[in-house]
């Protein structure tokens, strides 16, 4: 990605153009740059950043492109053209990071997201469980095994609560690490109401198609629902071509996802039906924005 010239640079003299936001003004640098238009990215007046080039007669190639850039910021050449400089910009504060967060190189985690927050429930409900004789309790108020407990006895919450149940360290390993790998890049780009309605779409509809297909002398839990949901949404949703690359998942990962669920119905234990479910959202989420207008938020 490209660096701010802090100083006046004689050698890119000509102003082509400004963008507001920081980021797209680097990587805008880096593209024009490798198209072989030699441009430099400066902060300027306000909160803009201006794109200063080397020769004047590229100076009119640089207002088109820029047209064509602000059309769809996110577009791949772009994203393509930044990660291709190898350069990259440190960032003097995460935003909402807290004291409480921290950052591995460019990846940040910060406790008060929403995908922190159903992190931690997930992880204190398993400790609990773990290392007290709570389980029984958590599992009678928390899992679902009928529709009359919600009909009858107003217990709403149990439509949703089963997400945040895990039987084992693998498991609870497992949902995590993906959720924590897509979900969050979610909420990044797209927000956390976003990704609140995705993750309780999912949760609902998930936990209602498990609990139609099995008996009431089981319970279920697990966020496995919600990870093949937001794996379906992405999967979905990387086809457009003005994403940023946060939102797009490896090629092919979604089809091996389909076929887990599928090997998962000749094994026991796994509450396949509630993947199925959390799929189908997803991809039918990922099918509405796809040729719908995606409102992206500041990352």
């Amino acid at each position: 990605m490209a660096e701010f010239k802090e100083i006046d640079d004689i050698n890119f003299p000509y102003e082509a153009g400004l963008i507001k936001d920081r980021a797209q003004a680097l990587t805008f640098a880096d593209y024009l740059n490798s198209k072989g238009i030699k441009a430099v990215a400066k902060p300027s007046f306000g909160s803009s950043y201006a794109i200063y080039v080397r020769d004047e007669s590229d100076v009119s190639k640089v207002k088109i492109e820029l047209l064509h850039f602000m059309n769809s910021p996110f577009a791949k050449e772009y994203n393509k053209a930044a990660w291709a400089s190898g350069r990259t910009v440190k960032r003097e504060r995460t935003q909402g990071q807290g004291t409480l967060g921290f950052m591995m190189g460019n990846y940040a985690w910060n406790p008060f997201t929403l995908t922190s927050v159903i992190e931690i429930i997930c992880i204190a409900i398993y400790l609990v469980m773990l290392l007290s004789n709570l389980e029984p309790y958590l599992l009678g108020t928390l899992s679902w095994t009928s529709l009359a407990q919600i009909t009858e006895g107003g217990e709403v919450w149990r439509v949703i609560s089963p997400i945040f149940l895990h039987f084992g360290i693998l498991h609870i390993a497992f949902n995590l690490v993906m959720f924590e790998a897509f979900a969050r890049n979610i909420e990044r780009f797209l927000g956390t109401f976003k990704l609140l309605g995705l993750v309780l779409a999912m949760a609902v509809f998930s936990n209602a198609v498990q609990l139609l297909f099995q008996d009431g002398m089981h319970v279920y839990g697990g966020m496995s629902g919600v990870v093949y949901g937001v794996i379906g949404y992405m999967g979905i949703l990387s086809r457009r071509e003005d994403i940023p690359e946060g939102l797009r998942i490896p090629n092919g990962l979604l089809l091996v996802s389909v076929i887990f669920i599928g090997f998962g119905f000749f094994l026991s234990g796994i509450a396949n039906f509630a993947h199925v479910g959390g799929l189908v959202v997803g991809l039918l989420a990922g099918l509405i924005d796809l040729k719908g207008k995606l409102r992206l938020k500041e990352a």
